[in-house]
């Protein structure tokens, strides 16, 4: 590797540290589910990555996504983000056991809420909409949902309980609801 290459890839990185100011990732279980996501706060707008693995649904889900957040600082309770997340979902759809894959484009948010008289509990939700106009393939219209009881188990560490379900609704009708249930996980800042 050449000098050129090795001064290039030092400038990215130390750029690309003082551009991050606190990532998160996180992954939780259930008995037939895995999820899987990471988040880089960029100051007032994050990127997020997640994938999903259903083995009770045969079903696979990815995601990206860019959202805008806002925060009340360090000390304060509430937490909120809006923004677009592009889905792909590979799932058995019909009897025929052949494999589809969809896509979608979801408008949404999530929200956090840090309890004042127990600030190590927080309250979170999210959800994400993708209308017809936005869904592509099969599909005719999706969203998901996540509500968690998060507990902070140290200063860069959450763990919690959570109840997600993600719907999609393709275009003969058929309805599927696939990553259904609760789960525990944890996120981890970085």
């Amino acid at each position: 590797m050449n000098l050129t290459y090795k001064t290039l890839l030092l400038t990215v990185g130390l750029l690309g540290g003082s551009f991050v100011h606190a990532s998160t990732a996180g992954v939780s279980l259930t008995n037939e589910t895995v999820k899987g996501d990471v988040n880089l706060d960029m100051g007032s707008f994050g990127l997020n990555a997640g994938i999903t693995n259903d083995i009770d649904t045969n079903s696979s889900t990815a995601h990206v996504g860019l959202t805008v957040q806002d925060s009340e600082g360090g000390n304060g309770p509430l937490e909120v983000g809006i923004g677009i997340r592009l889905y792909v979902v590979d799932t058995d759809v019909g009897s025929d056991d052949d494999e589809d894959l969809s896509a979608a484009l979801s408008l949404g948010g999530w929200y956090r809420y840090t309890l004042q008289q127990a600030n190590r509990v927080s309250i979170y939700g999210s959800l994400y909409y993708s209308p017809e106009v936005l869904s592509f393939s099969n599909l005719s219209h999706t969203y998901t949902y996540d509500f968690r009881l998060e507990y902070i188990t140290m200063r860069n560490a959450r763990a919690y309980i959570s109840y997600a379900n993600t719907i999609l609704i393709y275009d003969d009708d058929t309805r599927k609801e696939i990553n259904k249930g609760f789960s525990v996980g944890a996120n981890v800042d970085f």
